[in-house]
């Protein structure tokens, strides 16, 4: 069980429709089993557990894939859940908690070879990000 208070995008509720609110939300999200579970906040969820965000359902992990966000430039520490239930982004603090949602959601999600395949990507990622942030800043200067 992994618990924590992360920001949340909804972008794609399926492969082609996108979702009808993308805005960011702050949330206590809660990794239980197979599932991912959203709250207002960690309040909520110690005391009444049976009451979601917004009553919305619980993401199921298999045959999900969390990722490091690379290609979203607009905030730090992002990655991507794809699921059966469209897209979500997620912010977190650092890249070692973002790296341990990551690992956590790959872990029940997917295969052992996949988990294997998803260890590997935060490493990789982290140094493709360097320049890009570099980058951006750069133009944002200009």
């Amino acid at each position: 069980e992994l618990e924590g208070m992360l920001g949340r995008k909804h972008a794609w509720e399926t492969t082609t429709k996108k979702a009808a609110n993308r805005s960011w939300d702050r949330v206590c999200v809660v990794l239980k089993g197979s599932q991912i579970f959203f709250y207002k906040d960690q309040k909520t969820y110690r005391t009444t557990p049976d009451v979601t965000f917004r009553g919305e359902g619980a993401v199921e992990l298999k045959g999900a894939e969390a990722e490091v966000a690379a290609d979203y430039t607009k905030k730090k520490h992002v990655f991507r859940l794809r699921s059966n239930g469209g897209d979500y982004l997620f912010q977190c603090l650092d890249d070692d908690e973002m790296n341990m949602w990551i690992n956590a959601i790959n872990s029940q999600g997917s295969t052992d070879s996949g988990a294997g395949k998803s260890q590997t990507l935060p490493a990789g990622s982290d140094k493709k990000d360097e320049p890009k942030r570099r980058s951006f800043f750069t133009l944002k200067k200009n």
